[in-house]
């Protein structure tokens, strides 16, 4: 056999004819979709590793935030705890100021009734002292309306027998004279 050509072609000489060969027949009968395929499947695969990491900063991003919920509601059991024994003390005081208030008004209730009592028996001692006497001074009857003043408001708020009284007191002359003098027109 002859050659045509002087030197001798080896097979790698036809690579590149070869593959122009191929894409050429490719184009003719479609063979880019296969380079679309192997493209699309490389981008496809590309797609979902990209989804992957995604969805890993999107579970990074929700474990960040449960922890931070979690932190958060450890905070708040912890503040209801201290509110609740804060609620308890001030419930504890509560009612020990009010177990105080009570006994403080039961002492003074007593106190208040005991000075009434002790104004109604000044009253009516110098009541039956200006009666024997048949008159009562000036100052005698200031002191005596301050006493019936105090006995009569709050928070003594005396009443009874002395009520009675003051009229008779406030009729009473106020010298010796003046019971004199009204003693005689009396007997007239």
């Amino acid at each position: 056999m002859h050659h045509i050509f002087a030197a001798e072609v080896t097979l790698t000489d036809y690579i590149p004819v070869l593959v122009q060969l191929l894409v050429t027949v490719a184009a003719i009968f479609g063979g880019t979709g296969y380079w679309q395929y192997k493209q699309s499947k490389e981008q496809a695969k590309r797609d979902e590793e990209s989804k992957e990491k995604g969805v890993e900063k999107k579970v990074d991003t929700l474990t960040e935030k449960v922890d931070d919920l979690v932190g958060d509601v450890k905070e708040l059991r912890s503040d209801i705890s201290l509110l609740k024994a804060a609620n308890a003390e001030s419930v504890r005081y509560r009612e020990s100021r009010e177990a105080r208030d009570e006994s403080d008004l039961i002492a003074q209730k007593a106190i208040i009734e005991s000075l009434t009592g002790i104004l109604r028996e000044r009253l009516i001692e110098n009541y039956n002292k200006c009666i024997k006497k048949g008159y009562y001074t000036k100052t005698e009857r200031e002191v005596y309306k301050e006493m019936y003043r105090c006995y009569t408001q709050p928070p003594f708020d005396g009443n009874g027998v002395i009520h009675d009284l003051q009229p008779i007191m406030v009729a009473l002359p106020w010298t010796p004279e003046e019971a004199e003098r009204r003693k005689k027109m009396k007997n007239s």
